[in-house]
């Protein structure tokens, strides 16, 4: 067995889902390599799902490993590496919650611990207000040690990241998938980002023209890998509630800055976020302080009315 072939066979269970997630995580709780899977006798294959095992079976004796090397040739090329569950450089908060996050990251740039990260989020038709917080969000909390979280999207993640690297901070951007990623318009940022910090996806292509699942799952771990999440302007329906709420169900902090009152539907999706349980900030170093423990938690709701919502669907597929 070669590393090559165990790539391609975590390439087989990530990317095209041939070998199920319990059987994986088989192989590493009992620190077997996905290749002996191959010829493991079924007896021994304890703990794993009826229907997971029997899609297993079905499947060991008939993958074909050439059918995974285009994409093995594509990461070579891109010097995208893989960070499985077994590397120690693998984030802590996906190994406590392996069976609903992902295995393995797809990575480029630096390899750097996810730890200390602070996401910020929020819309991508924002106002100029916006920006510059997004901006200066980035350049103070990098600034006091912390890594910035991001998704790389047009609007507050690309001003957040761009804010990191003006003054030399580290970044890492999460995708919705690595080969030709989205937006396209991003690509000098991308490099800037790799060369600062990394860039990392739970997967590698994008098999569909729009799959908005694959965003979902690029904010489960924006939040996972972030102590704090940091919503900067959006109204209550758009993609950063989905943001919002994921966050507060895995426990994460996260943090609502207020925007002009003018801006109504900002304003309106402020409110709710602090109803649902975020905390209020006012001004970029209010934000700050309250990460760094300097300044008390508003969680007060200034008699906000707010209507009941109905409970969102699932945010991943997985969850």
């Amino acid at each position: 067995m070669t590393t090559e072939t165990e790539e391609l066979l975590w390439i087989a269970s990530q990317e095209y889902k041939l070998i199920p997630k319990d059987v994986v995580l088989f192989a590493i709780k009992n620190k077997k390599t996905l290749y002996e899977l191959l010829t493991i006798d079924p007896s021994k294959l304890k703990g794993i799902g009826e229907n997971d095992m029997e899609n297993f079976l079905k499947n060991r004796d008939n993958i074909q490993f050439e059918s995974f090397q285009i994409a093995y040739e594509l990461m070579q090329k891109e010097h995208v590496n893989l960070i499985t569950s077994c590397d120690p450089y693998f984030p802590e908060f996906l190994k406590r919650d392996e069976r609903s996050l992902p295995i393995l990251l797809y990575h480029q740039g630096k390899k750097i611990r996810f730890e200390n990260g602070i996401a910020i989020v929020g819309t991508r038709n924002c106002s100029t207000h916006a920006v510059e917080i997004a901006r200066e969000l980035g350049r103070k909390l990098s600034r006091e040690g912390y890594t910035i979280v991001s998704g790389l999207a047009r609007g507050i993640d690309a001003s957040a990241h761009r804010g990191t690297l003006s003054v030399n901070g580290t970044t890492i951007s999460v995708l919705p998938w690595m080969h030709e990623p989205y937006p396209p318009e991003h690509e000098r940022l991308l490099l800037e980002i790799k060369n600062h910090g990394c860039v990392i996806s739970e997967n590698f292509f994008q098999k569909k023209r729009i799959d908005k699942f694959k965003f979902l799952e690029r904010n489960a771990i924006i939040s996972a890998i972030s102590n704090v999440l940091i919503a900067v302007e959006s109204m209550y329906s758009g993609g950063t509630r989905w943001q919002v709420e994921l966050a507060l169900s895995q426990g994460k902090t996260v943090i609502a800055m207020e925007p002009e009152p003018e801006n109504e539907q900002a304003y309106d999706g402020f409110k709710k976020f602090v109803y649902k349980g975020a905390i209020k900030a006012s001004t970029v170093q209010e934000a700050v302080d309250i990460i760094t423990q300097k300044s008390p938690i508003k969680k007060s709701l200034d008699n906000f009315e707010i209507e009941e919502e109905m409970d969102l669907p699932p945010l991943r597929k997985t969850l």
